[in-house]
């Protein structure tokens, strides 16, 4: 069960998702996220700051509500290569808008 209430920045979803290119990868989706709903994203950190990695606990929930969109992306590869919000090379989902 989450330490903190998503709903509120879930709510945005759909805009942020509108707002991205065709194809982009969840680290793409979560920082375009958490600069535009900056007071929403560090509330949700704030509820994991008692655990070892806050953003990681964090990003792994917003994240897999990326999958409760199938009318407005959908996922193209599960192991993408892409950059984090820290800059490191990782790994993520990456998904495609549908029209």
């Amino acid at each position: 069960m989450p330490k903190h209430n998503f709903s509120d920045i879930g709510a945005h979803y759909r805009e942020t998702i509108r707002n991205m290119p065709d194809t982009f990868t969840s680290h793409q989706f979560l920082l375009r996220l958490a600069q535009r709903h900056q007071e929403l994203y560090i509330e949700a950190l704030h509820s994991y700051c008692d655990g070892p990695a806050p953003f990681r606990a964090v990003h792994a929930i917003l994240a897999k509500r990326l999958h409760k969109h199938p009318k407005l992306i959908e996922l193209i590869r599960r192991n993408a290569p892409s950059t984090n919000i820290f800059g490191q090379s990782n790994q993520c989902a990456e998904w495609r808008k549908l029209k």
